[in-house]
């Protein structure tokens, strides 16, 4: 509700432009792939207010006060928490751990803030998707993490069958190592240079 009133406000004063950071979990989704075609189904609390949101605020919409939704997939950077704090503390404490193949969208923050502008700049409207260049696996994050903070950690194969199996009954796992990503042509783009993964890893670890 407050996000509606916020874009309700924003109209009334003249506000040309309105743009609304929504999720990638409106799709209700922790494994498989998300294309054009795939249905709104949020599953948690978090993702229902999402939708919810974005209905009312793209009620709004007119050729005086553009609608920009954007639903990105985990951001992450230098300082943030959550999921990416959890693999940090991974990296640094295991010797080992397991190598699954697995892909997921992610969004480092310093290429969010640059799709931002560029959206600022264009005063377009519409639904926009954004995501680094590359999808990231687990695994390998894990091992660049503890890399640049100076550990050595051995990735293990042999256990994939394994953390999949499991990820059945857990969320969690399902999240961290199954396979969650937007298909590179959903939603509209801007064509800008994107800070690659490995050098957005060091960015975030502080180490340039």
């Amino acid at each position: 509700d407050l996000a509606i009133k916020t874009a309700e406000k924003a109209k009334k004063e003249g506000v040309k432009q309105f743009i609304f950071l929504s999720s990638m979990s409106v799709y209700g989704k922790n494994t498989g792939i998300i294309t054009e075609e795939t249905p709104i189904a949020p599953k948690s609390h978090y993702g229902k207010s999402k939708v919810e949101a974005e209905k009312g605020i793209k009620a709004l919409q007119s050729t005086e006060f553009q609608v920009a939704i954007l639903r990105p997939p985990m951001i992450y950077g230098k300082g943030c928490k959550g999921n990416y704090q959890t693999l940090v503390k991974l990296a640094l404490k295991l010797p080992i751990f397991p190598y699954v193949k697995n892909q997921r969208s992610m969004l480092y923050i310093e290429n969010l803030c640059e799709f931002v502008r560029l959206l600022v700049d264009s005063g377009e409207s519409g639904l926009f998707c954004p995501q680094n260049a590359e999808y990231s696996n687990t695994s390998e994050m894990v091992k660049m993490i503890a890399e640049v903070r100076g550990k050595k950690i051995r990735l293990i194969k042999g256990f994939g069958w394994l953390i999949k199996f499991f990820s059945l009954f857990s969320k969690t796992l399902q999240k961290a190592f199954g396979t969650l990503i937007y298909e590179k042509n959903i939603g509209r783009d801007f064509n800008y240079i994107k800070v690659a993964f490995d050098l957005s890893i060091e960015k975030s670890e502080n180490r340039i």
